[in-house]
């Protein structure tokens, strides 16, 4: 029994060794080249891919090749199912294998090969590989793998293996001349971006700059002073609309949920959870219930009585259609402006200003990213212009944006507003900090700061304790407990291509490249 389990691991053994050697012989058949002469330079071993005369011109193109650039350059077509590593290894043994054959200089030789996949037409693999000569001149790796891409591989996706090695000969001899083709940018890039270009870039962003400020400095600026955080509401008859709209430079939706919380404070409306929600584990809703318009005061507060109004369903208004309410400004937009302007607190005349500095923002982004190019193609210099263009571009949006449309009477009146937001903001983070919250609940949203007091307004409307906005008024029975901050906040939750194988070098000097279709 040893003997016969020595003897399977015996021929076991040999049979790998066998399959390796087969493997490997194949390996070292694929770079193989035989029958390499020095009067030929073109070699068809498919017999189908180029006839006798597209063989003759080639041929002339390669001796003009040599005539013209000192390049011996080979060109080889086979059948061979091979990937483009394999292609680049077999590249490089095809020019030494020409070196060895025709007798000509290591680093001046070069050699192009096509591996056609066997039972097709439009699927091949083309390499390259040239001596050091030309690897390290005008024909780089960046460069023969660009003849790979753009010459050779294109007509092969077609079948033209004529046509490829045409293309493929004609750039190679152009880039041995010359160097590789040069873009409009690059020329570019070496005379006006490299010098007179870059100083005047940096003179217009300089000037942009310089003008951005004189604009920007003469914007409307506050002549109060700001003010300490305070939690004490600076007076009892500005609307939350109108205190957030001084904050903010403007009206804010936030307005509509802080003004449905006051009027159910004032008992105007009833602030109720839905009954036909929360069951079967789904989510509770409210929904409001008109109570009384006589409690309605001032212009804010009728415009969303009305807006309410509109919407209700008797005198119910839906969790939907609340919803829908708090997506937008609704009509009080137009009451807060009116406010504003009437006041004086509305500066007119800042659009132009304004644009100006938009404008200069895009004046600058025009240099940085025009400079940026003609850097990236090598006029390093331009990066004098581009990077303050950045700056302007970046100073020139915050400007914009950051310059005021109030007037200074309007900015002025801000001021205590924000040391108030300042305040709210500051002790809802401290747990120890006393807050009237049924006196600023309507003030907390309106100043967008429903989230800061989550936490402590979640506390303080379970257990079955609730504000003042939602506790129903006497003579309309609802459960405290259904209703609390986390369902109506829930309500109005929106206010509140082909690869390529390049080589560094060969193992006599040189570089090349491989690519498919």
């Amino acid at each position: 029994m040893r003997r016969t389990r020595l003897a399977v691991l015996v021929i076991s053994a040999t049979a790998a060794f066998g399959l390796v050697g087969c493997s490997d012989s194949s390996s070292t058949q694929d770079l193989q080249f035989d029958g390499l002469t020095a009067g030929q330079r073109v070699y068809d071993s498919t017999g189908y891919s180029l006839d006798a005369a597209q063989s003759e011109r080639l041929e002339r193109q390669l001796y003009e090749v040599r005539s013209d650039t000192g390049a011996d350059v080979i060109a080889y077509v086979r059948e061979l199912d091979a990937d483009s590593d394999d292609t680049l290894d077999q590249v490089e043994a095809l020019q030494q294998a020409w070196v060895a054959a025709a007798g000509v200089e290591q680093d001046t030789a070069g050699a192009i090969l096509i591996n056609r996949e066997p039972g097709t037409v439009d699927k091949a693999r083309a390499g390259i590989f040239l001596g050091s000569t030309f690897d390290d001149g005008n024909v780089p790796g960046d460069e023969q793998e660009a003849i790979i891409e753009d010459a050779l591989i294109p007509p092969l996706r077609d079948g033209d293996v004529a046509g490829s090695l045409t293309n493929g000969i004609d750039r190679l001899q152009s880039s041995i001349r010359s160097g590789p083709p040069v873009t409009a940018l690059d020329e570019f890039a070496d005379g006006p971006g490299s010098t007179w270009l870059p100083w005047t870039g940096l003179a217009v962003v300089l000037l942009g700059m310089a003008g951005a400020w004189s604009i920007y400095r003469r914007r409307p600026r506050p002549t109060v002073s700001a003010q300490p955080p305070t939690t004490y509401r600076p007076d009892r008859d500005t609307d939350p609309a109108v205190a957030t709209a001084l904050v903010h430079r403007g009206a804010q939706a936030s307005a509509v949920p802080a003004t449905v919380l006051a009027l159910a404070a004032a008992d105007a409306l009833s602030i109720e959870a839905d009954p036909a929600s929360g069951k079967f584990g789904s989510k509770s809703k409210a929904h409001v219930r008109l109570l009384d318009r006589g409690k309605v005061r001032g212009d804010v507060q009728d415009a969303v009585w009305s807006m309410l109004s509109e919407k209700a369903d008797g005198d119910v208004v839906s969790s939907i259609a609340l919803a829908k309410i708090g997506q937008g400004h609704g009509t009080t937009k137009g009451v807060v402006d009116a406010v504003l302007e009437t006041n004086g607190w509305k500066q007119h005349g800042t659009a132009r200003p304004r644009w100006s500095l938009a404008g200069l923002a895009v004046l600058g982004g025009l240099v940085m990213v025009g400079g940026g190019v003609v850097a990236a193609s090598g006029a390093l210099v331009m990066l004098v212009a581009a990077i303050p263009g950045a700056i302007l571009f970046l100073t020139g949006l915050v400007m914009a944006v950051a310059y005021s449309g109030f007037s200074v009477a309007g900015l002025d009146a801000a001021r205590p507003w924000e040391a108030y937001r300042d305040g709210l903001k500051q002790a809802a983070k401290d747990d120890d900090a006393v807050v009237d919250l049924d006196a600023a609940l309507p003030d907390i949203v309106a100043l967008g700061l429903g989230s800061v007091f989550a936490k402590r307004l979640e506390a303080a409307t379970d257990g079955g304790t609730s504000l003042r906005a939602f506790t129903s008024p006497a003579g309309y029975a609802a459960d405290p407990a259904l209703m609390n901050w986390a369902v109506f906040s829930s309500v109005f939750a929106s206010s509140s291509g082909s690869s390529a194988t390049v080589s560094g070098g060969g193992a006599g000097g040189g570089g090349g490249a491989a690519g498919s279709t």
